[in-house]
């Protein structure tokens, strides 16, 4: 009997010693990786990778850029992920999950508040030898040559008559020599940067999401004009790179237009909507990514029931912005279907738009009333949110 007792109580301590162990998973030190042909990877630039250092107590998080640090304010664990918010009205947070523990690989969704959600996945330094490093491209990785500063950059052309500048990563300004404003204008979903190219010309680096494109502007008296533009794109073996001829002004400019001309909506028309199908490659999509689809095939009664389905996992997987986007469209698009704003109501819980969340939830149940649909089945946080 006392054997059995000793037993049960080692048993007991093992068991104890497991749950802090993974309840401290988070603790360490944790470089970025990237994933590329299905496999994440580590892309060496040349210098020190951005990375999260975890303890107890604190965060710092390390930048290519700028190091933010914070304190931990408090700890939840809901199921298997871990948050630590960094302040008492938990609007700020660093969410840990694995996504493959026996390789060391976590996946971390990262909010601010007032600031969209990101995803990041890192690896262990514990487990460097189990991920394999690549050489990293022009898009992956940032050079005095070709950005300089990704905030507030500026830089001299036309022998120093005029003046690039750079504000809030996605605007850009040209003046002369006496500060006088010859032309501004800002990019939707796009971040910018200056090549810095000396010439009479004005050099840019356009970023949306995983493509990017390097245009060349050319004075025409009244108009900046490009001649030719560079477009990069990812696919399973690796970084595509294309050139064309093609004549846009500085003001027209639109990504996605000028990106539809080197074929990319034709011949990823049907593959983008495969993409949100597979559960697994939807949860690694930013809202750039999504936006791109959903541009590329606007919803219809023969796809909604598609994108429906991808919002529904991306709540479930916690990607509460990019469910939001698409849900967003599908009720302006069918305004009377009712489970649209069940998920709508949740995405916007998620991603803390909890007034907006409400107006959800209350068409939601004004729909189920006036189309009589058993009340019976409404979840039960529905009424709670709505107090």
């Amino acid at each position: 009997m006392r054997k059995l007792v000793f037993i049960l109580f080692l048993l007991n301590i093992i068991v104890s010693c497991n749950s802090q162990n993974n309840q401290k998973a988070y603790i360490g030190t944790w470089l970025e990786i990237q994933k590329k042909g299905g496999d994440f990877v580590i892309v060496d630039c040349g210098y020190e990778g951005a990375s999260i250092k975890v303890s107890n107590t604190s965060i710092l998080d390390k930048g290519i850029i700028e190091n933010s640090d914070f304190k931990i304010d408090h700890i939840k664990q809901d199921n298997d992920e871990i948050i630590l918010f960094t302040d008492k009205q938990e609007k700020s947070y660093y969410k840990f999950l694995w996504e493959n523990k026996e390789k060391g690989i976590s996946k971390w969704e990262i909010h601010y508040d007032k600031s969209a959600t990101v995803v990041k996945y890192y690896v262990n330094i514990l487990k460097l030898k189990t991920i394999k490093t690549v050489k990293g491209t022009k898009k992956d990785c940032v050079t005095n040559d070709n950005v300089g500063d990704v905030v507030n950059d500026s830089f001299k052309i036309d022998n120093g008559n005029k003046v690039i500048n750079i504000e809030d990563d996605n605007c850009i300004s040209l003046k002369n020599k006496k500060d006088e404003m010859i032309f501004e204008r800002c990019f939707e979903n796009s971040i910018i940067h200056i090549r810095h190219i000396k010439g009479d010309f004005i050099p840019l680096t356009i970023i949306n999401g995983q493509k990017s494109i390097d245009v060349d502007f050319f004075n025409t008296g009244n108009n900046w004009v490009s001649n030719s533009i560079t477009y990069y794109s990812d696919s399973p073996t690796g970084e595509v790179k294309q050139t064309k001829k093609i004549t846009i002004s500085i003001k027209e400019f639109d990504f996605n237009t000028v990106v539809e001309q080197f074929g990319e909506m034709t011949s990823k028309k049907t593959s983008s909507l495969d993409v949100i199908k597979d559960k697994e490659k939807l949860m690694q999509m930013d809202i750039y990514a999504i936006a791109d689809i959903l541009k590329t095939n606007p919803i219809s009664k023969e796809n909604i029931t598609i994108y429906n389905n991808a919002a529904y996992n991306l709540i479930e997987g916690g990607n509460y912005n990019e469910a939001r986007i698409i849900l967003l469209d599908i009720v302006s698009f069918s305004p009377d279907r009712v489970v649209a704003y069940l998920n709508l109501g949740d995405a916007q819980w998620g991603f803390d738009q909890n007034e907006k969340a409400k107006k959800s939830y209350q068409k939601y149940l004004e729909l189920m009333k006036a189309q009589g649909k058993d009340l019976n089945k409404i979840p039960k946080r529905v009424y709670e949110r709505i107090k």
